[in-house]
């Protein structure tokens, strides 16, 4: 089982795909069993929407083997679009579900090499930093169906649509609009697919 599978799944569907069935379909095609999501009040939304851990992990929210969790950051969950900014990062997450071992980040040393990338564009490019940016334009291509994609991309370039039209209809903040139109989606997806 793979992404692809989970993009095919995702043609077979309505305009806009829901997150909790994207959670299913997750399951389904990969090795994880169950997929836990927790929202928390610690991590900083400036700095960090949210992240996916897969266990097997101890407290303090212990992980079994196959069993994932996804945290999400509670002030971008409560703040405005909240609604938009939960399904975009819980999506993405979700993709991690198919990073191979090499791309997952396993320890402490791993993480912090993973954020100070996002800070410093001249660090070194790791496997678990592919991973993200993998992760990202999947859940983008997952969020509605390639047809629709199209259509709303067709639209805005007629000008007969906004993208803030396109991104209440699909319930995502318009930043990942913007990238999901872009012609760099086209461009990338060799490397996500």
């Amino acid at each position: 089982m793979s992404f692809s599978d989970l993009y095919q799944a995702v043609q077979t569907q309505g305009d806009r795909i829901s997150t909790k069935w994207l959670r299913a379909r997750a399951i389904e095609f990969s090795h994880i069993a169950k997929i836990k999501e927790q929202w928390s009040g610690v991590i900083d939304a400036n700095v960090l929407r949210g992240f996916y851990i897969e266990g097997p992990k101890g407290g303090p929210v212990p992980l079994v083997a196959n069993e994932a969790l996804i945290v999400l950051a509670r002030a971008m969950c409560d703040g405005a679009q909240g609604d938009h900014w939960r399904r975009a990062v819980l999506a993405k997450e979700l993709m991690h579900v198919f990073d191979q071992e090499d791309e997952k980040t396993h320890t402490r040393e791993q993480f912090d090499a993973l954020m100070h990338r996002f800070g410093d564009p001249a660090a070194p490019l790791t496997p678990q930093f592919r991973a993200e940016s993998k992760a990202y334009w999947r859940s983008l291509a997952v969020l509605c169906t390639e047809k629709k994609r199209l259509e709303y991309r067709t639209a805005l370039e007629a000008e007969t649509i906004s993208f803030d039209v396109v991104a209440t209809a699909l319930r995502i903040p318009v930043l990942n609009v913007h990238d999901m139109m872009s012609d760099r989606f086209e461009q990338y997806r060799p490397n996500w697919m």
